[in-house]
Order: C-alpha cells, then sequence, then structure tokens
C-alpha cells in the first residue's frame, strides 16, 4: 500500500483556494503528511474506471470532503483551501511505511479506485491548523475489511523513527505512535516530527466500496480528529441508505 499512485484508472480532484501560501507554510507544512496537487473550482466527478461501480459513486466523493471555510479552530479564523503541494511530504525511509506517517500521494489507497478527490485546508496563524482529506470509491467487489486490516498491520508495523521528505528533498525524521481505540471501520493513530513541536493525527475510514482519509495537523495537538472521523462514518452510511 505504501507509495505514489500512478494508476490511470482514476482521475483525483483536489480542491485550492485562492489564497497565496505565505512563507510560513513551508515551514510548518513541511511537517505534514504530504498530496499532490490541488485545484479550485466546482467540484467535478472523478471519471469511472473498469469493473462495477457502486454502491456510493464517485460522483458523490464531494459529500466526504468537509466544505472550505465551514471548520474553525480558532473562533473568526476558520480553515480555507491551500496549495500544499509543494511541503508536503510524498516519500519515505523505509518506503512500506510512507502510508503511516504521510499523505501525500495518498499513499494508503488502493490504485483501482473508480473515483477520488481531495481537499487541503489551513487557516493560515502562526500556529498553523490544517485539515488533509481524500475520499476514493472503488468498485462494489471492495474488501474494506481487508484493506482497514492492511493498514492497521502497516502502522503497527513502522513503530519507529521514519525518515520523510517532500519535494525540496530535504529529510525529517517522523515518528508514529500506537494505534488508539477507535470503531471497527476506523483506524486512528498519530505522529510526531523529531525536534519540533508539530503533531498530525491519522483517521482512515473504510466502509463498503469506500474510503477516507483525514489528517489534522497542529502545534499542539488542537484539531480533534474524533468528531470529524465520526461524522465522516456517519455520511458514509447516510449515503449507503440513499442506495439501499
Amino acid at each position: 500500500m505504501a507509495g505514489g499512485d500512478a494508476s490511470p484508472r482514476g482521475h483525483t480532484t483536489l480542491k485550492l483556494g485562492s489564497q497565496t501560501l505565505r512563507w510560513f507554510v513551508l515551514v510548518l507544512c513541511i511537517a505534514l503528511a504530504g498530496c499532490t496537487s490541488v485545484v479550485g473550482g466546482t467540484p467535478t466527478a472523478a471519471p469511472r474506471g473498469a469493473g462495477p461501480s457502486g454502491p456510493i459513486q464517485p460522483s458523490q466523493l464531494d459529500d466526504l470532503l468537509t466544505p472550505s471555510a465551514s471548520f474553525s479552530v480558532v473562533p473568526n479564523h476558520p480553515l480555507t483551501e491551500d496549495d500544499m503541494q509543494a511541503a508536503l511530504f510524498i516519500g519515505a525511509d523505509p518506503a512500506k511505511c510512507h502510508g503511516a506517517v504521510a499523505f501525500g500521494r495518498f499513499p494508503l489507497f488502493p490504485s483501482n479506485y473508480t473515483g477520488r478527490e481531495a481537499r487541503t485546508q489551513q487557516d493560515h496563524l502562526k500556529d498553523q491548523h490544517q485539515l488533509l482529506e481524500v475520499s476514493a470509491a472503488y468498485p462494489s467487489n471492495f474488501d474494506a475489511a481487508g484493506f482497514l486490516a492492511s493498514v492497521r498491520n502497516t502502522v503497527s508495523g513502522c513503530q519507529h523513527p521514519v525518515s520523510a521528505w517532500a519535494d525540496d528533498e530535504r529529510r525529517m525524521t517522523v515518528t508514529p505512535a500506537a494505534l488508539m481505540p477507535s470503531a471497527p471501520e476506523i483506524v486512528h493513530w498519530m505522529t510526531t516530527l523529531n525536534g519540533q513541536r508539530w503533531i498530525c493525527e491519522f483517521a482512515v475510514i473504510a466502509k463498503a466500496n469506500v474510503v477516507s482519509e483525514i489528517v489534522t495537523c497542529s502545534p499542539d495537538r488542537s484539531v480533534d480528529i474524533n468528531p470529524l472521523a465520526t461524522k465522516r462514518l456517519e455520511k458514509i452510511n447516510q449515503l449507503l441508505s440513499f442506495t439501499a
């Protein structure tokens, strides 16, 4: 599951706000889990790949992302969409631990997705808060439980310092913590950046034919990921009920 995804079977649509990255983003975002390109505009459905699709369709994936400017940690400072491509982790050594420490290039996601969308947001404060999300749809025979088991195995097998890097190839050391208690459909863990005050929490949610990943980062673990993950699972259940 670790490593980048260049599969031609699906297309990733990401969302970008219009505000220019400030210089401190490159300092703080380097501690993140990484992402690919981000584009702005109205959500669009990702083209469907080969194989039977459903029950959740690619056109519904935007419902599994937090709308821009709808979430705040500090009052009156909502997080808005921003392109973090240049500063986020896109590789790791050992490569098998990429998904345990990084969001960039979506290393945990299987490549046979039928559609995929992502959004990255931050509040541009000095003590920055960041929200990174990606959701993907898969063929109807997708094994969500087996996928979650593989994520748990990946994180559990990487309980040690991992070297990670962004586009500039500057290496930093990230250490994943042990898995935290969560619902059966959710895998939850956190990482710390050695030598810096920066913590990222990860939640991977999978059910039926969809996978959604949420990453929250801040200097003081002040972004509570639990209600975000719970709400995401509730939304998946709601979408499934519409197709029942």
